[in-house]
């Protein structure tokens, strides 16, 4: 009896000793031990999650795209199409004045290395041996904008009907006082003095590289300061007044317009030179005789001093 009242009291025991463990959320030893034990796991997750934040940290790929966006290079593309297209003109793959197959840079003089507008190798004197190149680009330039100036006032008066208007014949009929004009317009001397003046200031300017303050169309007033710096033969700044050479391509491309034009009207210039003494006409008449009749009146049938019949 008292074995079983032993065991009855016994089994009860552990019970107790179990509920009170299940229970021990609520306070007890047992309940800090409970409560501590889920921390490790915690804190195995955010172990865990650390490669997971590294991971989502890795935006390097996302970086890079941007990367490709920056860079401007594609969008600088048309500076490098204006690069090769004055390369025809400039530098060592230029055009020369014969073909490829005739003629390389390996033929031409080394002081031609293609820095100039127009440069198309072409010296067969040797003329800028001497190494006063640029000197005589700087004269080329100047005849050749005198020419461009020269033969419209050969031409225009001429095709107008205007009294002296035969280059040949101006001296002559102003000197005569045929021109209908004012008596003080038909005096030479005085209209001489204007221009050699004008002139003289202009080449002071040009060579001491300055100029004067004053006002031009589009742009407005300007100082003596507007010329420093600038290039004597093509000034730009006041004196471009539409701003076409907005840019180093633009003024690059002008160069070579200017001198090809200007080698033109040089040449231009010559023929009216030489067909002056020859036919006793002005440039408008022998060209109008050649446009109406171009195989009666040419350079042939003019040399000969025979007219011909076209036989066709």
């Amino acid at each position: 009896m008292q074995v079983n009242a032993l065991f009855k009291k016994a089994a009860p025991a552990p019970a107790k000793t179990a509920a009170p463990a299940k229970k021990s959320p609520f306070g007890g030893f047992g309940a800090k031990k409970a409560a501590a034990a889920p921390a490790p796991a915690k804190t195995v997750k955010k172990t865990a999650a650390k490669p997971v934040v590294t991971k989502k940290a890795t935006p390097v790929k996302k970086a890079t795209a941007p990367v490709k966006k920056a860079t401007t290079v594609r969008k600088a593309a048309p500076s490098k199409v204006a690069a090769k297209g004055d390369s025809k003109w400039y530098g060592p793959n230029r055009k020369l004045y014969l073909p490829s197959g005739l003629l390389s840079t390996a033929d031409i003089p080394s002081y031609l290395d293609g820095t100039l507008a127009g440069d198309y190798g072409f010296d067969p004197l040797g003329l800028g041996a001497d190494g006063k190149i640029n000197q005589y680009r700087v004269a080329e330039v100047i005849h050749a904008r005198w020419a461009m100036l020269a033969i419209p006032g050969f031409v225009i008066p001429e095709a107008l009907g205007l009294p002296g208007g035969v280059w040949t014949e101006t001296g002559k009929v102003f000197l005569d006082g045929e021109t209908g004009r004012p008596e003080f317009l038909e005096f030479v001397p005085l209209f001489a003095a204007i221009q050699i003046a004008l002139m003289a200031g202009v080449e002071k300017f040009r060579s001491e590289g300055a100029g004067p303050a004053g006002f031009v169309p589009f742009k407005g007033k300007f100082d003596e300061s507007a010329f420093n710096g600038l290039d004597p033969i093509n000034p730009g700044g006041p004196l471009d007044f539409f701003n076409v050479a907005a840019t180093p391509q633009d003024l690059a491309e002008l160069k070579v317009k200017e001198i090809k034009n200007g080698r033109l009207a040089m040449i231009a210039a010559l023929g009216c030179f030489l067909q002056a003494p020859v036919t006793h006409e002005g440039p408008a008449a022998n060209w109008g005789k050649h446009v109406a009749n171009p195989f009666v009146y040419n350079f042939v049938t003019i040399a000969s001093g025979a007219d011909r019949t076209p036989v066709l």
